[in-house]
């Protein structure tokens, strides 16, 4: 009888936890990442383009202002100033695109990284391993997705620390009772 009622409790345990929704968001971020690096890759070749470009125009303007005379190098030296302000602007826009591309690479290693962990858990091997109360099960759950509760000292909670990742920032949430649970699920899922 006790195999049956564990069995049934992995069952329905296994079946509350919907992983397809999570997986279908994960494909989801991977295809958004891939199309944003397609379109940094082309504003970054643009740019570039357009660098090349004014490096020339600044080399040509040069030559011709050594040409011409003394009026007119005011106005190529202001042109030379004018393009060169435009090139290291240009520069800039290139580097924090870059920058930009080398966050969503790393978001994106690290998302398929926990990914493939998610894919390789053995639920039924952690499940069977050790029976655990399920007040632990559920704080290693909000654990794993930045939340930690704080004990009040009389069996409750007084303190919810939810950690962004995205951010890196902590934020603390007191757990007065003015604060329906709607209010503080919502504050949670925002600062996540």
């Amino acid at each position: 009888m006790p195999s049956d009622s564990v069995q049934s409790l992995l069952s329905s345990t296994i079946s509350n936890f919907q992983i397809a929704p999570d997986v279908q968001a994960i494909s989801r971020i991977n295809d958004h990442i891939r199309i944003l690096k397609s379109a940094r890759d082309w504003e970054r070749d643009q740019m570039l383009d357009i660098l090349r470009s004014l490096s020339r125009r600044l080399e040509l303007a040069k030559t011709a202002a050594t040409v011409h005379s003394a009026p007119t190098r005011r106005s190529h030296t202001e042109k030379i100033l004018e393009l060169d302000r435009q090139k290291f602007s240009l520069a800039k826009t290139i580097n924090e695109l870059e920058s930009a591309y080398h966050s969503s690479e790393s978001t994106l290693a690290r998302l398929n990284e926990e990914l493939e962990r998610v894919k390789n858990e053995d639920v039924m091997a952690e499940a069977s391993g050790a029976q655990q109360d399920p007040t632990i099960l559920l704080l290693k759950i909000y654990r794993s997705l930045g939340i930690s509760l704080e004990d009040d000292g009389m069996g409750g909670y007084g303190r919810v620390l939810v950690r962004s990742h995205q951010n890196n920032d902590i934020h603390v949430l007191s757990m007065d009772k003015e604060y329906s649970n709607f209010f503080i699920a919502n504050y949670i899922w925002d600062m996540m």
